[in-house]
């Protein structure tokens, strides 16, 4: 091999290095980009442990005084998991807002209070000191919301329990064909108005609404 033929072969023999210098070079680009996540330019890691996302149906904390015992409200008091059974007492909380519950010494404060909280409270009262264990159940005369407008069945429902405006709806026979699903109007028994849309409650849970005793539900038509 002549001379000028031996630089030719070297010149290519260098080309060649370079083109897999590069070519190591790129291909470890693209894999460190993909382990980078867009827009912020941080590296992604497994989340730590104990780490969730949240609850979409996260429970609402703020109960409205609606939910709440108030003064004159009348009560039962019912009594069970004993061999012997103290009758139910019923009475109406008075205006200081407080009971007086039968075999305890003491007044107990009620208004501002849930049910359940309310029962736990004489619960604890009553055990150890006068019972070994009983339960207590306490009950209110009946409750109701109102749902009206373009509901299949306009009407007063029996308020129960935990229940959502969407619920409430569904409970009626659902929305007619010209409801205004977007713009449903909740007149609070605080004189309060809240405004829900309920189409995008069906697809999204955290964004219905809560419906307590004494609160009235609209569905207006829509505009066409």
């Amino acid at each position: 091999m002549n001379f000028e033929a031996s630089l030719v072969v070297r010149y290519f023999m260098l080309r060649a290095k370079k083109l897999m210098t590069w070519s190591t070079l790129l291909i470890t680009a693209v894999f460190l980009t993909g382990c980078v996540s867009p827009g912020n330019g941080s590296i992604q890691s497994t989340p730590p442990l104990g780490v969730r996302d949240t609850d979409q149906t996260s429970v609402i904390n703020e109960v409205p005084s609606s939910d709440l015992l108030e003064p004159g409200n009348p009560i039962t008091i019912s009594f069970s998991g004993l061999s012997t059974v103290p009758l139910p007492f019923t009475c109406r909380i008075r205006e200081d807002g407080t009971i007086t519950p039968p075999y305890l010494d003491k007044q107990i404060k009620a208004a501002g209070k849930t049910i359940g909280a309310l029962e736990q409270e004489l619960e604890k009262a009553y055990v150890p000191k006068i019972y070994r264990t009983i339960n207590v159940t306490i009950r209110t005369a009946e409750r109701f919301y109102f749902v009206g407008g373009e509901v299949r069945q306009p009407s007063r429902q029996p308020y129960i329990g935990r229940i959502t405006v969407s619920q409430a709806i569904q409970s009626v026979g659902d929305f007619t064909d010209f409801a205004d699903k977007r713009k449903v109007r909740i007149f609070r028994s605080n004189n309060k108005v809240q405004i829900v849309d309920c189409k995008a409650a069906l697809e999204d849970p955290t964004k219905d609404v809560l419906i307590y005793p004494g609160d009235r539900i609209v569905v207006d038509s829509k505009l066409f």
